[in-house]
């Protein structure tokens, strides 16, 4: 899941890569800490806006339509399950089967699927803003063995999808089509290619393991190409994310905006709103910080 990194004169790629991880760490966290519609879609709504921002709309609604559809399916399968919540809004019964589609079964399956939409769009700004250099810099001077295997692996499956699609593209030119027939013709002639990839990825693989050996690695304490060292900006927007974090979790503790059980669930709760402004101004620091490195600059 990648549409791209972002520009390097931006702001959120000028900060230290720690600062970013903590900023991602944070955001996730508060992803599977809420469970009420009004929070989980303003996050919803706050990170698509941030994304559009820093990569443009239109690549992120490309991107963005192959999520609906997953989302879609999650509200379904909770309508299916959650029968018996309140608030009856359409019944069906044919024989033993019954099927009821309650209020609450269709505010607890938005809720989930717009949590899920927002955890994969904060995910394809992750890889856009901490890129393999970065984690490489965090990793290698801790677990410089699970860094570069991760490095490696994220290579890996950049240059598959690149070589997927190019075959994809030879075979047009033969005038064999994927997308074309029906869907056990599809599966075979993706199944082909990917017969063809995997053979290939296993060849490359054995390559790099063969030239990382001949360069002696692990020999010796790995050297950094981009270095990167703290600047104030930094600690103040570390420092402005681990408070509003902790106002926020101050909240949580309090019982606010989560619901125990799932056949009480309610759209928004009476303390729902007093959350609304700090998970804004988290979602939304680094837009803060773009705005005063542009004021800076000129």
């Amino acid at each position: 899941m990648n549409i791209g990194t972002v520009k390097s004169t931006t702001f959120f790629s000028q900060v230290h890569p720690l600062v970013s991880i903590l900023y991602f760490v944070g955001l996730f966290t508060l992803l599977l800490t809420f469970n009420h519609l009004l929070l989980i879609g303003t996050l919803f709504v706050s990170v698509l806006l941030l994304s559009g921002w820093y990569f443009s709309f239109h690549r992120l609604l490309t991107f963005f339509k192959g999520i609906v559809t997953l989302m879609i399916v999650i509200v379904l399968f909770n309508l299916i399950l959650n029968q018996n919540g309140r608030g009856l809004l359409w019944q069906w019964s044919l024989g033993v089967v019954n099927l009821r589609i309650t209020r609450t079964g269709f505010l607890y399956g938005c809720t989930m699927a717009l949590s899920l939409g927002a955890m994969i769009v904060a995910f394809v700004l992750f890889n856009g803003i901490v890129t393999t250099p970065k984690l490489s810099y965090l990793l290698f001077p801790v677990v410089p063995r699970l860094a570069m295997l991760l490095t490696i692996s994220l290579r890996l499956v950049s240059l598959f999808i690149q070589k997927f699609r190019r075959l994809a593209m030879f075979q047009k030119t033969r005038g064999i089509i994927l997308s074309e027939g029906n869907w056990r013709q599809r599966i075979r002639k993706t199944g082909r290619l990917l017969r063809i990839l995997f053979i290939d990825s296993v060849s490359s693989a054995m390559e790099t393991a063969v030239l990382m050996e001949a360069r002696g690695f692990g020999a010796r304490k790995r050297s950094h190409y981009q270095s990167y060292t703290w600047q104030r900006a930094d600690i103040i927007f570390s420092g402005g994310l681990i408070t509003l974090f902790a106002v926020i979790l101050m909240c949580r503790w309090q019982g606010w905006g989560w619901t125990g059980d799932v056949y009480q669930f309610t759209a928004i709760a009476h303390t729902d709103w007093w959350l609304v402004l700090p998970l804004l101004g988290f979602v939304n620091l680094p837009l803060l910080g773009e705005g005063m490195y542009r004021l800076w600059e000129n």
